[in-house]
């Protein structure tokens, strides 16, 4: 299921404005609690930059970094 919710949230996120995705990226069928420690897992890996970077708490907008878009171009094209 990770893998899942993790591809989901990588398109989710380079289909997004540049300036990032809000609270809504947490409305997902997985639920918000899962989708939150996806985005935490994914900061701590470099995928994904947000304002707190750093911090154990998540704050909004949501971004990818370069990382994070060569990823989510890799996860949708396979």
């Amino acid at each position: 299921m990770q893998s899942e919710l993790e591809k989901e949230v990588l398109t989710r996120l380079l289909n997004a404005h540049p300036k990032g995705l809000g609270s809504e990226i947490l409305q997902d069928f997985h639920g918000a609690e899962q989708v939150e420690l996806c985005i935490k897992d994914l900061r701590s890996r470099g995928l994904i930059h947000s304002p707190e970077e750093g911090s154990g708490k998540l704050v909004f907008p949501v971004k990818l970094s370069a990382a994070g878009v060569e990823a989510a171009n890799a996860r949708t094209d396979a």
